[in-house]
């Protein structure tokens, strides 16, 4: 199996491909439990980890300016016979350029941290006469997974039919999708399976194991025998053995988190699942995360939460799973439910315009709004119109029936499912970073709130304590409440960017003005760091620069002129074109 993906740079960034290279080399990889070793065509000939670490990272800052980079995971079915996976790569590396016509800069790592060895294989997008690099959608397809297959054939010899017998007859018990199961559901017609009839010449052997699958899948439910041959299957088989498998992976993950302790029963209150009616926020210590498998493309988390008890969920495999580390505190968040905020006003607006949403109208007309929150209400009803739950009326308009909040609920609902949890990440600072930093940090604020859940965790118990000691030591006292009083929280935050605005200051030659209670706040948008007290931005001007919380909103607008307006509730930008233009 080959899963390949490109990702696109952002203008002269290259931290999404340094995070990347970063993660592939991650502890637990190799086959001792250690980091994955680099190699590729820049690194082969430099010895020792650190080295190629250190070079890896280089080489990710050459292929900033590109257009692109291209990402595979090469998963050999028989990865764990070949004599080395690492030839195996440069090989398979051999035959793409042979096909793609120029040579490639690559690197790769090997993983054996799953039940089946695998490669992740970096290649950059630039051809070797510096063009951009664009491989075919069919060899991405057929191609490059021909060449692999190639290549193990060659070495291993071509699969003998006994040796595919076996494997098949190892999934009949299986409480998760096989390929019996899939062959299974196609043979099915209105829930029913025949297999009375003579089987096909030469596949006496596969009816056997069909029945035997059908038998073990009777004892979980999921079918019937009628008699004669007939079978029933229960129609959402298919996805109840997948909820198994992901079922089983749980309680490997968890089981493996619990790091040699005695065994738990694990429950529903251990799986954190983001569409449960009444499911709320857990809050907890990150003790492990990963893959069951590096071919999925989404990840697991795992959290002793505050109350103590280990807590797992799915995630998205994205820029937060990727710079993720044990002992960070991270919170799991349900999926909205119900309709938004701009549902509610598209249909206020239609009840006071006779069912019908205009655009041009909510823009100009009575309490009229900005042309971009008119856009917004429009691209929401799009959204909803390809659903099949509302209607574009040929003049542009819509038609809001009066079910509409119930309709943009459902929507909800039915998207929510396709979707993994979301992990808030306050910080990336550990617990023990926690203890000494010289800024604002989750324990902080937990110090300064108030009715906080008892915490069980011992973990989290011990940095709070040390963290108690080292506030005492910067002059922080806890009041009569035993609360750390909130002004405290501003001042530490005062002393995190002074020590960043020091450095800055050296760096650019330019004087810090903090922010203060300026009303306004412009300037080149030249960078954003990573302090203790959170991600800032850094604004500059022609003499000084200041720094402001940084917002999603600032992707992509680097080296670009930048406007804030200050109010109560933080900061709205606008970006500033070449011709000084808001927009």
């Amino acid at each position: 199996m080959i899963k390949g993906s490109f990702k696109t740079h952002a203008v002269g960034k290259h931290i999404g491909l340094k995070k990347h290279v970063d993660y592939i080399q991650r502890d637990g990889t190799d086959e001792h439990g250690g980091r994955a070793e680099l190699y590729g065509s820049e690194i082969d000939q430099v010895e020792g980890l650190d080295e190629r670490k250190s070079l890896a990272n280089d080489v990710a800052k050459t292929w900033k300016d590109d257009r692109h980079h291209f990402r595979f995971i090469v998963a050999p079915e028989d990865a764990a016979q070949l004599a080395d996976l690492r030839a195996y790569t440069t090989d398979l590396v051999t035959e793409m350029e042979n096909e793609l016509g120029t040579k490639l800069e690559w690197l790769a790592a090997d993983h054996h941290n799953t039940a089946n060895p695998h490669t992740h294989l970096i290649v950059r997008g630039v051809r070797d006469n510096g063009n951009d690099l664009v491989i075919p959608r069919r060899y991405l397809s057929y191609g490059m997974r021909r060449h692999a297959e190639q290549l193990v054939e060659a070495e291993l010899g071509p699969m003998t039919q006994i040796e595919g017998r076996v494997r098949l007859a190892k999934t009949v018990e299986a409480e998760r999708v096989t390929d019996l199961d899939r062959a299974l559901s196609k043979q099915a017609e209105q829930g029913v399976i025949d297999l009375s009839g003579p089987a096909q010449r030469g596949r006496v052997w596969h009816r056997r194991l069909m029945i035997r699958r059908l038998r073990h899948l009777s004892v979980l439910g999921l079918a019937e025998p009628q008699g004669g041959g007939h079978w029933r299957i229960e129609p959402d088989s298919i996805d109840r053995l997948r909820q198994m498998g992901e079922r089983g992976d749980i309680v490997k993950a968890l089981h493996s988190a619990m790091k040699g302790q005695a065994p738990s029963i694990v429950t529903e209150d251990n799986i954190f699942d983001p569409n449960r009616l009444g499911s709320r926020s857990v809050t907890g210590r990150v003790t492990r995360f990963g893959k069951i498998d590096d071919t999925h493309s989404d990840g697991y988390v795992v959290i002793e939460a505050l109350d103590g008890r280990l807590v797992h969920a799915a995630v998205a495999d994205d820029e937060t799973f990727e710079t993720l580390q044990a002992g960070q505190v991270v919170t799991f968040e349900p999926h909205h439910k119900g309709p938004r905020s701009i549902d509610r006003s598209i249909s206020e607006f239609a009840d006071q315009n006779g069912g019908i949403y205009s655009e041009a109208r909510h823009a100009t007309e009575g309490d009229r709004v900005s042309a971009d929150y008119a856009r917004a209400h429009v691209r929401r009803l799009e959204a909803l119109r390809r659903q099949k739950y509302v209607v574009r009326r040929p003049d542009g308009s819509w038609r809001i029936p009066s079910e509409y909040l119930d309709r943009a609920a459902d929507y909800e609902t039915e998207r929510a499912k396709r979707l993994p949890t979301s992990v808030r990440r306050d910080s990336r600072l550990t617990l023990r970073e926690m203890e000494t930093a010289r800024g604002v940090t989750w324990i902080d604020r937990k110090l300064t709130g108030s009715g906080n859940p008892v915490l069980r965790s011992k973990e989290i118990q011990a940095a709070m304590a040390k963290r108690v000691t080292v506030l005492k030591g910067m002059g922080f006292e806890k009041d009569e409440a035993g609360r750390l009083p909130s002004a405290a929280l501003e001042k530490l935050e005062a002393i995190d960017l002074g020590d960043a605005a020091s450095g800055i200051s050296v760096e650019t030659g330019k004087s810090y003005t903090p922010l203060g209670d300026f009303r306004h706040v412009d300037g080149i948008y030249s960078k954003a760091i990573e302090r203790p007290s959170g991600k800032f931005a850094v604004i500059e001007r022609s003499k000084d620069f200041t720094l402001v919380p940084w917002r999603p909103v600032m992707e992509n607008r680097l080296s670009r002129s930048i406007r804030g307006r200050v109010s109560l509730s933080g900061i709205s930008w606008d970006v500033i074109g070449r011709q000084g233009q808001a927009r």
